[in-house]
């Protein structure tokens, strides 16, 4: 009797412990929030981030600003700028998140830089598990640093869709 007694106290006692707490509340991030459904690149911006006045430049993605020899002032960046912030906008069905386990919904993003010795990747990334909000938008952003100076290529896909977007940087004379 006793040691049915010790044994059932320990099973008590190891359903009670912290990593079985942590074990039954293994559901994924927003599992409450419904599923979206077919998700979208709709946007992606680009803006300097201006070195004297710390300040984000206006989206210049379709611009018609020469962005030479950014990275000293020149050109029509108006000072110097040597980092670039990336913002991507995906849509999808409002209030809902993205699967993170769906390949259909995993999104690419890769930034690439032409310079004379050929391409070179900045990032190459893979983003899931959006969360949408009344405006069925998710935002993610990251920022490039020495990225001023050859042309620069933001690629964003997610299933069928894609984005692309160029802004051509030169340094030199």
């Amino acid at each position: 009797m006793i040691r049915s007694l010790i044994g059932a106290c320990a099973v008590a006692m190891a359903l009670s412990s912290p990593a079985m707490a942590q074990k039954k509340n293994t559901e994924p991030l927003g599992s409450g929030i419904p599923t979206s459904g077919a998700i979208t690149v709709k946007d992606i911006r680009m803006q300097l981030f201006l070195e004297k006045s710390g300040k984000f430049s206006d989206n210049i993605v379709n611009s018609k600003k020469i962005f030479r020899n950014t990275v000293i002032g020149e050109g029509d960046a108006g000072e110097p700028a040597d980092s670039v912030l990336v913002t991507v906008t995906f849509e999808g069905t409002k209030n809902s998140r993205a699967s993170d386990r769906v390949a259909s919904a995993l999104a690419q993003i890769k930034a690439t830089q032409t310079t004379k010795q050929g391409k070179k990747i900045l990032l190459n990334r893979a983003i899931g598990g959006m969360l949408f909000g009344d405006n069925g938008q998710s935002y993610k952003a990251f920022i490039l640093d020495a990225a001023t100076c050859a042309p620069l290529e933001i690629e964003a896909k997610i299933g069928r869709s894609t984005k692309t977007v160029t802004i051509d940087f030169s340094c030199g004379e």
